[in-house]
């Protein structure tokens, strides 16, 4: 049976299938991020990912089986109980890609003990390893996660969570060595391409890099003012697409949690094509088209696979 922060949210509460539907409009009202845990019997389950309020992931869980539920579905499934026990997560969005891994991996590759003030080392040997990959640190009243790209890039969505304090981004990252438990156990999740979870995070990795090396080289050529301005257009798409995406300092914050693999495709397709208009009025098409070469080779096997296998980059203008 599946179970997460058990030690840190444990509060269950028995609500009636009204209550439940009730508190649901709450959260959306809310604009709530977190995971929902609604407990039928001591087999079975469903758990919920919300994302400014609204469900993105909706799963059923019997047993050790656990089954993604198609979101047209989930009325039906919460109105065959009378009630159940609700347990209420509120994360902040940088968690729910980490929390989709899990569900929907939920056998680590690799489990081992570690030391808290080794976990600085830990993260810098896993920066290179060739393939993209997942850690979560798990004490016994917090939890931590980091995802690691692959081929030396830096270490990425970074999130800590315990009772009384949640961090993500770099903060996060100095959080795990502060914490007040000196042993911990890490679980290793790596990619596996064939698993629609890491055709999801490996797109979301491969074009998150791919912006950013394109916008860095953009700034080195034209200066900081264009490219804040292009940042401001990226953000202003994002902000009217309601696209959890943002764009600061020449880096991406992507903690947006599409409904499916094509959405996310199409949404990163818009966001490259606005960047080639505006770089490529500037620089030139054929410069452009080499800096985003540039990138694309940098990434790590998975990561570029990604982005060709979903055409993110094949209707661009080309050179004339």
């Amino acid at each position: 049976m599946i179970s997460l922060f058990d030690q840190i949210y444990p509060d269950k509460r028995l609500v009636s299938t009204n209550q439940l539907q009730v508190m649901l409009k709450l959260f959306q009202q809310d604009l709530m991020n977190g995971l929902v845990e609604i407990s039928y019997s001591q087999d079975e389950l469903v758990l919920l990912l919300l994302n400014s309020g609204m469900i993105t992931c909706a799963y059923h869980s019997l047993g050790d089986a656990v089954v993604r539920q198609p979101l047209q579905d989930l009325s039906a499934l919460l109105n065959s109980h009378a009630e159940g026990r609700i347990r209420i997560c509120p994360l902040t969005p940088s968690f729910l890609r980490a929390v989709k891994t899990l569900v929907e991996q939920p056998y680590s590759t690799t489990t081992y003990p570690a030391i808290t003030s080794t976990l600085p080392a830990l993260i810098e040997k896993n920066q290179s390893r060739s393939d993209p990959a997942l850690l979560h640190f798990h004490w016994s009243r917090a939890e931590g996660f980091v995802f690691f790209p692959g081929n030396n890039f830096a270490p990425r969505q970074y999130a800590f969570l315990s009772e009384d304090q949640t961090s993500d981004s770099a903060a996060a990252g100095s959080m795990f060595t502060r914490w007040s438990e000196p042993a911990l156990t890490v679980l290793e999740y790596a990619a596996d391409p064939q698993r629609d979870i890491w055709k999801e995070n490996n797109l979301q990795l491969g074009f998150s890099l791919l912006v950013e090396q394109v916008m860095r080289r953009h700034e080195e050529l034209v200066g900081h003012l264009l490219s804040r301005k292009l940042e401001d257009n990226l953000n202003r798409l994002c902000h009217t697409q309601s696209w959890n995406i943002s764009v600061a300092g020449s880096s991406i914050d992507d903690v947006q949690l599409f409904d499916t693999l094509a959405d996310a495709a199409s949404a990163y397709r818009l966001i490259l094509d606005t960047m080639s208009r505006q770089v490529s009025g500037v620089i030139g098409t054929r410069l452009f088209n080499e800096t985003l070469d540039v990138g694309l080779q940098s990434l790590g096997g998975q990561l570029r696979q990604a982005i060709q296998q979903h055409d993110l980059t094949t209707s661009l203008p080309t050179p004339q």
